[in-house]
């Protein structure tokens, strides 16, 4: 299970690193509106994400924006990297609770899940997340840096759809790495930025990354960090 996960100081950062094509089509003011997002994401939050897209659709866009780069020409058919606010979890069955995580082994099963993860696959930036253990001891878990230290940017695997006029979004969950067990035997799906852009494409195979083990993390104990706080 994911519950918290934190946007930190450098996320923005290495997201243009790592997707350098957001800055060629909008510029560097683009991340500006996501800024105050930055702390602890919890629950019913508000976030950003990563996604994908159409533009184009029978020249109606390519049109309206005057066909600048990456529009698509009429009569075409092309998608465009987005970053959206949304709201951290879908409302549960009449209403009651939020539903924050799904599973990577039954999300394609499940009626609430499978056209999402079919059809609005997105991408949840972070720097790290927190888990508690059994005994409610709290830990982060971050990308291993270079010298095995904490990186700046994880890519929690998630999709998204519009609920009464709010875009919503779950991150999703599979069996925990050798670095999370012994501390939660769940985690989020994460993606290296490979697969990660294969996530957001239309022709990705869909199934064969919900069965990845994500890449090993550094752990740190954090002491009496509240679930609550």
């Amino acid at each position: 299970m994911c519950s918290r996960y934190l946007i930190g100081d450098g996320t923005f950062e290495a997201l243009k690193e790592g997707f350098f094509e957001i800055l060629d089509e909008e510029g560097e003011d683009f991340f500006l509106p996501f800024l105050s997002l930055r702390g602890d994401i919890r629950p019913s939050m508000a976030a950003p994400v990563l996604l994908r897209e159409t533009v184009g659709r029978k020249g109606a866009e390519s049109m309206a924006d005057g066909g600048r780069p990456g529009s698509g020409g009429a009569g075409c058919d092309n998608s465009r990297l987005r970053m959206k606010k949304c709201i951290w979890g879908f409302p549960g069955v009449e209403g009651k609770g939020l539903i924050i995580n799904a599973r990577c082994e039954t999300a394609l099963d499940k009626r609430l899940f499978a056209e999402s993860v079919q059809k609005r696959r997105c991408l949840i930036p972070a720097a790290g997340f927190y888990e508690w253990s059994e005994r409610k001891d709290p830990y982060f878990f971050a990308p291993k840096g270079p010298e095995g230290g904490k990186g700046r940017l994880l890519l929690m695997a998630g999709f998204h759809r519009k609920w009464e006029g709010q875009e919503r979004f779950v991150i999703l969950t599979t069996q925990a790495n050798a670095s999370v067990q012994g501390v939660h035997p769940r985690m989020p799906l994460i993606l290296n930025m490979e697969e990660a852009r294969e996530w957001l494409r239309e022709d990705c195979e869909v199934p064969r990354l919900l069965t990845k083990t994500p890449e090993e993390l550094a752990r740190e104990p954090l002491g009496q960090l509240s679930l609550f706080s």
